[in-house]
């Protein structure tokens, strides 16, 4: 599929930090709100009541390199750059923002033009559908090379870290607080939340904070990763793409996560809540106070 092209030329070299809006449309026309108000009724036992309140906003987003389309996403319209960055380092393709000669989120057609540095790329053919609760797509690049991505020892947490982080992760939780119907992770070192997104698909939220890292300078490798959605196997790559040793979630991982999480020095934790947790992997990692 090759890209729309109202988002007009190319300029020379940018990574464009405002969408680009069509003339004469009202910036609201375009940017989607993460959150939409909506009316509808609510009940108590068998009563009604007619109210208004705020629901997630969901965009189809698709990223194009160059003039052909590289993957189409299901996503939250917020951090949309980061989730682009984050999206190529993950997946290969890219291997900072110095790859990148040019960024455009283009908010009109719900799409983003990337322009590399290299201009022989071309698009893999190899894509696998994930677990994502949205549909998530992925290149699998990495699924040969597993060892490559064996993470170093990082840090050692005590249990009442993993709960004070969990309970900051709610608390940072924006959008959920507004609407719910959302997945939040956070990335973290000692009890200090470095950078926090938010999304409808949990891997989204990795390709966000990976992206936003990436922009700020800031490294992830021997941080903390916890969310609130179910750690997949593609959770757990990710994180190990991104050198992250701890992974924590309030649910569960699958059985194929710990595998993988097993193979690749990662600790994986879940149900977190105020007082406990599950352990699964690497239990070193875990100390004492």
């Amino acid at each position: 599929m090759r890209r729309p092209t109202s988002c007009g030329s190319p300029a020379d070299v940018a990574i464009e930090t405002e969408p680009v809006l069509e003339a004469g449309l009202p910036p609201t026309a375009l940017a989607p709100d993460p959150t939409t108000r909506r009316r509808f009724r609510r009940y108590r036992d068998d009563q009604a009541v007619q109210v208004e309140g705020e629901v997630i906003t969901e965009i189809r987003f698709s990223i194009f390199v160059g003039d052909r389309e590289l993957v189409t996403l299901m996503c939250s319209p917020w951090k949309l750059r980061e989730l682009v960055i984050g999206f190529l380092f993950i997946e290969g393709l890219i291997e900072s923002p110095d790859d990148v000669e040019l960024l455009r989120v283009c908010l009109e057609d719900r799409m983003a033009e990337v322009v590399l540095r290299d201009r022989d790329f071309r698009v893999p053919d190899r894509k696998i559908l994930t677990s994502g609760c949205t549909g998530g797509q992925t290149f699998g690049k990495y699924l040969a090379e597993l060892d490559r991505f064996r993470v170093g020892p990082g840090p050692r947490l005590a249990p009442e870290t993993v709960y004070r982080l969990m309970r900051k992760l709610y608390e940072a939780a924006g959008l959920y607080k507004r609407s719910g119907g959302i997945h939040t992770s956070i990335l973290a070192e000692g009890e200090d939340i470095l950078i926090v997104a938010e999304d409808i698909g949990r891997h989204n939220t990795l390709d966000k904070i990976q992206g936003e890292c990436l922009l700020r300078g800031i490294p992830t490798a021997g941080r903390v990763v916890l969310s609130s959605g179910r750690i997949s196997s593609e959770m757990l790559l990710k994180s190990a793409v991104m050198g992250v040793p701890v992974v924590g979630s309030r649910t569960s991982p699958t059985e194929l996560a710990l595998t993988l999480a097993k193979r690749l020095n990662i600790t994986v934790m879940g149900y977190i809540r105020p007082g406990s947790l599950n352990l699964y992997t690497h239990p070193w990692r875990l100390v004492s106070a």
